[in-house]
This record gives structure tokens, sequence and C-alpha cells, in this order.
């Protein structure tokens, strides 16, 4: 819908008028063709050139080489241009097709203009890199890939995900292995009248010795809160960053605690209910 006001403002019928070819000797087209030829060199020299300065600048490889293909394939656009001006393409034509090049690249690329730079600030910021565990649009994964479109996770259940620069940066970012140890937590009932004190040292020391937990910080055990039948406790301990390490050690301490709890006669209760008809007995108070 833009492009038709532009449109509209070009002159179609006369663009024929424009092209005149009465005067063309053999030389105007060995000149066209060395433009060409002089222009392809240069679009090379040119990429090189962006590319080592690219480097010294120290950008991301992938900025690097989009930064050099956009230079070449400009050059080789203008020598393509200028070498029809050879073989009777007007001047005036000329610049109305450089112009009008221009404002459809603008209003067509505005989209990869935005991932473009939403993809050079993630990789100048760089609050991730690949091979980090990350959360990001819900997806968690390792960062394989941060190009100029894209974000490329292999998720934890074996999927490949590609996500849109523009939505990752406008997004909360997760960076789950930034550190060497993060947390995890395992939430434990225990029934009515258990030494609350007892259950929670029991719960924190079976988790000593455990490999894939570690000793510091130690694992701590606190009360979070009141269910229908039971008392939670909430059980926290520290283990690498990596993906299988939390699993294995989730898995560990639940067994651990379970174990623990049983040599020790903690109950882990059902959940249930008691219901009262009429006044409680005296000196009993309904739960």
């Amino acid at each position: 819908m833009l492009l038709k006001p532009i449109l509209a403002q070009i002159p179609l019928d006369q663009i024929s008028d424009a092209v005149d070819t009465t005067y063309v000797t053999p030389a105007d087209y060995v000149w066209a063709l060395l433009t060409l030829v002089v222009g392809i060199i240069l679009s090379r020299v040119a990429r090189r050139l962006t590319r080592r300065y690219g480097q010294q600048a120290k950008l991301p490889q992938n900025v690097i080489d989009l930064i050099g293909t956009i230079t070449m394939w400009s050059v080789v656009t203008l020598s393509v241009l200028f070498a029809l001006t050879f073989i009777g393409l007007s001047v005036p034509l000329l610049w109305l097709a450089i112009v009008l090049g221009i404002v459809l690249f603008a209003i067509g690329g505005q989209a990869l203009f935005t991932s473009f730079g939403a993809g050079i600030l993630l990789q100048s910021r760089a609050p991730f890199e690949p091979g980090d565990l990350v959360l990001l649009l819900g997806e968690q994964g390792v960062v394989v890939e941060i190009n100029s479109r894209v974000v490329i996770l292999d998720t934890v259940d074996g999927r490949r995900a590609f996500l849109p620069n523009a939505q990752v940066i406008a997004s909360p970012i997760i960076n789950l292995s930034h550190r060497d140890s993060r947390m995890s937590q395992l939430a434990i009932d225990v029934a009515y009248g258990t030494d609350l004190e007892h259950a929670m040292t029991v719960a924190a020391g079976s988790l000593e010795g455990l490999a894939t937990i570690r000793s510091e910080p130690e694992p701590a055990a606190e009360v979070i809160g009141f269910e229908d039948s039971s008392v939670r406790i909430r059980l926290r301990f520290w283990h690498r960053s990596d993906q299988l390490s939390e699993w294995t050690a989730i898995d560990e301490a639940a067994r651990a605690v379970y174990a623990a709890f049983g040599e020790a006669g903690i109950q882990i209760p059902f959940p249930q209910r008691t219901l009262w008809w009429g006044d409680p007995p005296p000196g009993d108070t309904p739960v």
C-alpha cells in the first residue's frame, strides 16, 4: 500500500523515451562492459576492506559478513546503473532509479533493519553466548548461534528453535548458566504434629555427600506454609548450572530425603480432611 503513491509519481510512459540509443557506438558498449568489470572488482575489494575493518573493530563474524555482503552488492548495483548510461540510459533516469531503489529497500527492509539492529545489540551487550543455557520466549535450551535475524536454540527436549532477535531483546532474558552454580528447591510435606526443627535438620542433612549437590552454599530448609493435611517445608540446594545436573540433583535430593524420613520415622502424609458434625470433643481442635 505504501508503494502506490510512489509508483504513481513515476512517468512510466516516458521511461522508454529516456533511453536513447541513437548515438551509442561500439566503444560505448566496451566502456559499459569495462564499468561492469571494474565495479565487480571494486565490490570484492570493498567487501575485503569491510571485513578487515570489522575484524579490527572486533565485531561479531556474522555482522561482518552481513555488512560485507551489503557493501559488495551495493557497489555492483551502482556499477550496473552507471554502465547503462553508456548505452543510452539518461542521467536523470539513473538517479530516479537509485532513489527509487533506496526507498523500496528502506520500506521493504524495515523488518530486516529491526532484526539486524537487535542482533547487533544482543552480540554487543552479550547477555548470552553460544553454549549458554538460557530461557527465552518460553523456550529453554542451549544457544547455538546468534545471527542477524534469529537466535538459534537447541532445546532441552531435542528441538531446534529459531527465535526472532527483535522479540528476544524485547522480552526477559534468563541466562541459566551465567554462573557455574545455581539453586533448585524441593517441596516436602510433613504431618501436623511433627517436630519441624528435627524434620528440617534431617532433610538438609540427608543431602550431605551427594555427588551432584554442592556443599557450599550449604543445603537449607525452612517452613513455607500450611496445607490441608500437612506442613510444607522447602529444601534449597545448589548444583552445577547445566540442565542435566539440575534434574539429577532434584532426583537425588528427593530419594535421599525420602530414605532419611523413613529411617527417622517422619511421616509424609497422604492428602486428607477431617469432617466434623456439631461441636468437637472437649480439648480437641479441628484440623
